[in-house]
């Protein structure tokens, strides 16, 4: 072989030893030992100062929880005190401080979401384009050996001088190969965090939509609350004999309530004997989707413990959502008390009862037989509605169990 093609196979040689292994080698073992800390200042200035105000919005949004447990707390300690107009209003009042703080707190966390969303877009776009480089580092890695795969040893040992430079150059191919499989391992990482920054977008866009639902939802409170303290105010004409006039009549009106449930559980249990008979075990399910209890069974807590055990739970429940009978049965009294405290009281087998209170509208009759699940009706409680009664505390279902006509907790028996 002449002179002037071994020159030529020298150059590209010296050209791809020197020059192409050194520059992959070296970025290479740049990005594999790269810090933590070198990584961050590698960052885009736009994500850096993404990334900052998310950490700004969680730190006022960790401030508005603290604050809003103090809300709580002071609700709490209010309610147990002596009842009074004025101890009321700040009750109604702290009521509605806790909504603006929740309102506040969506609004924040929203705009937290949001800059998430940006800030998983930008690195999904910046995984792209490693992505891309990478392919094209194997792709030229590929193209190098392919040509010299293609150069049998014979060919090799005729234009190099010497068994050593032989070898030298067989050394090299293999130290492509292995480089080329550093790179494909980056590539195969660089693909799985581009994969998991995008299940973190989809996460985030689906916590968003949440968020806005929420949101929506706690507008929707705090214009409730401010209705219940305007009927207050309308009811008690800021007047504390007026108010304590109102509890009296509350006390009497749940006394009422409750002597009449009594009775008519022991007397229609008697006529429904062979039907109930017939029925299956009784296993209840909750009489509205599970929720938060805002009052506990003979709650410590309750605003009216001073006058009156609270013999049920209250599960929050929107104005105007479906009651399902918690088990079967037949309904004992189904009451329409107009504005007055309207509720259904079911009779099941087992010596049970189920009792749904402050219902603003009775889908059923007295003796019909019910099915568990079956709607029976609609939840109420905003005071001045039809079915809350004379004081409700706003929208709920008040919920009781009696068991051989005592009453029962009914968290114990709830799924």
């Amino acid at each position: 072989m002449s002179k002037q093609i071994k020159q030529s196979y020298f150059i590209i040689i010296l050209f791809l030893f020197l020059i192409f292994p050194i520059f992959v080698l070296s970025e290479n073992n740049e990005q594999i030992n790269k810090s933590p800390i070198t990584q961050e200042q590698n960052k885009s200035e736009e994500i850096l100062t993404i990334e900052q105000q998310i950490k700004d919005r969680a730190d006022k949004i960790k401030e508005l929880e603290k604050q809003n447990e103090v809300y709580k707390r002071n609700i709490e300690i209010k309610k147990m005190q002596q009842i009074t107009l004025n101890g009321e209003l700040d009750i109604l009042g702290t009521k509605i401080d806790v909504v603006n703080n929740a309102l506040e707190r969506t609004g924040l966390k929203i705009k937290q979401v949001n800059l998430e969303i940006q800030d998983a877009e930008l690195k999904i776009l910046r995984q792209g384009a490693k992505i891309e480089d990478q392919k094209e580092k194997v792709a030229e890695f590929i193209r190098i050996i392919n040509y010299l795969d293609q150069k049998s040893p014979l060919e090799i040992l005729i234009v190099n001088d010497s068994i050593s430079d032989y070898f030298n150059q067989v050394k090299f191919v293999k130290t492509l190969e292995y480089q080329m499989q550093g790179i494909l391992d980056k590539l195969q990482i660089t693909k799985q965090i581009s994969e998991q920054e995008k299940k973190n977008l989809e996460d985030q866009e689906l916590k968003l939509e949440n968020l806005k639902k929420e949101h929506k939802e706690t507008r929707m409170d705090l214009e409730e609350q401010e209705t219940i303290k305007e009927v207050f105010l309308k009811e008690t004409k800021n007047s504390e004999s007026k108010f304590q006039a109102l509890l009296l009549a509350v006390k009497k009106e749940q006394e009422q309530a409750n002597a009449e449930i009594v009775s008519l559980e022991k007397e229609l249990r008697e006529k429904l004997k062979k039907e109930l008979a017939k029925e299956k075990e009784t296993i209840f399910i909750w009489p509205v989707p599970k929720n938060i209890i805002t009052a506990k069974f003979h709650d410590p807590t309750y605003l009216f413990k001073k006058y009156f055990e609270h013999n049920a739970v209250d599960i929050r429940a929107k104005q105007g959502s479906s009651i399902v009978a918690a088990a079967s049965g037949y309904i004992g009294r189904a009451k329409n008390a107009g504005m007055g405290y309207s509720y259904i009281l079911i009779i099941h087998n087992n010596g049970f009862s189920t009792v749904y209170g402050h219902v603003s509208k009775i889908y059923v009759k007295d003796g019909d037989r019910v099915d568990q699940g079956q709607i029976i009706g609609i939840t109420g409680g905003m005071p001045g509605t039809p079915g809350a009664g004379k004081f409700s505390t706003g929208p709920h279902l008040h919920f009781e169990i009696y068991l051989n006509g005592n009453v029962v907790d009914p968290e114990k028996y709830l799924p």
